[in-house]
């Protein structure tokens, strides 16, 4: 038969052993606390509110080089919409655009050569991915209409986020952009992403990178090997929607390698990767949003799509330059369709 703590010593030990554990468990908590506050530290922090912007006249210099050559063909112009649907925003659903920057040797102003909109649907745990065309002409708040990449060459993420959510009636949560340069160093402290070549991929990166080493089907690429993978254009005749394809595809591949990491490998490796990233989210939003949406990728459903989709653009010349010309409400209704 076994002694009860029901006497005074007993009483006093199991609130004895309860302090303890209370206190354990406080320690505990702090040092998670000191920990992600630490790991939070160490991402790059801007406020978009007060990112230098472009006059239109700094902003048309910088487009000399897009315009097209011949000047035989037919310019139109065109007649907005005075009033838009208002900016859709749910509270189960968080939109974050990833930025892609591609800022070339002597150039000041990066270009956001990738922009993805990463939609977590909570209700349904769908994850979708949507790639915008950066040749979309849209109305760019505060200047003329534009291409879509020259909102950020503008006005940096808060520009570009403004005119998304002007043009096509979603809520952005939040922006986190990365050089293409980093980029390649997160791939390798990844250990490297499984993609599926085709033969001609395979070969255009044989030559591309002075290798032989690649062959068609699946491969683990380098680093340097998925940035030459994502920036392929000459294979296709619709280039840049094959090199968006591509760019999803990768992210796909990152998501995949999160979910066979773990979170023990992954946490060790944010203290590298952390810093290569740059937000105009603060600590709090990222530390929620981290919370609520890491466990929900491991199951969550991946979607794949693009503005403008097939059908729903035509490519006219305007301003002497080639651009897609999308249908507004067929991109609108997509984009709120993720939001069900």
């Amino acid at each position: 038969m076994t002694d009860k703590p029901n006497g005074p010593s007993g009483k006093h030990t199991l609130k004895k052993c309860l302090c303890i554990t209370a206190g354990l468990l406080l320690i505990a908590s702090v040092s998670i606390g000191i920990y992600a506050g630490s790991l939070m530290n160490q991402i790059h922090y801007v406020d978009s509110q007060t990112a230098p912007t472009l006059t239109q006249q700094e902003l048309n210099s910088l487009q000399v080089e897009e315009t097209v050559q011949s000047r035989r063909h037919s310019e139109i112009s065109v007649q907005w919409e005075t009033t838009y649907a208002p900016v859709a925003k749910e509270d189960y659903v968080v939109n974050i655009l990833l930025i892609g920057q591609d800022r070339r040797p002597g150039e000041t102003r990066a270009r956001s050569d990738a922009m993805i909109l990463c939609t977590f649907n909570t209700r349904n745990n769908t994850l979708t991915m949507t790639s915008f065309l950066r040749d979309l002409w849209v109305q760019i708040p505060g200047y003329q209409d534009n291409k879509l990449n020259a909102a950020y060459a503008a006005g940096g993420m808060k520009l570009l986020q403004k005119t998304l959510e002007h043009n096509f009636g979603i809520h952005i949560d939040g922006n986190v952009e990365v050089d293409f340069n980093r980029f390649v160093q997160i791939v390798d402290l990844l250990g490297g992403v499984e993609i599926e070549l085709r033969s001609d991929e395979a070969r255009y990166l044989n030559r591309a990178l002075d290798t032989q080493d690649l062959t068609a089907g699946v491969q683990t690429l380098t680093g340097k090997q998925v940035l030459c993978y994502c920036r392929i254009r000459s294979l296709d005749s619709n280039a840049d929607f094959s090199r968006t394809n591509r760019q999803r595809k990768v992210l796909d591949a990152l998501v995949r390698k999160y979910r066979a990491t773990g979170i023990t490998k992954t946490l060790s490796l944010l203290d590298d990767i952390l810093p290569m990233l740059t937000t105009d989210m603060t600590r709090m939003q990222i530390m929620g949003y981290a919370y609520e949406l890491l466990p929900k990728i491991a199951s969550a459903q991946i979607v794949s799509q693009r503005i403008p989709a097939d059908g729903t653009f035509t490519t006219p010349v305007i301003r002497n330059m080639s651009v897609l010309l999308a249908d507004m409400d067929a991109a609108r209704k997509m984009l709120r369709q993720t939001l069900e």
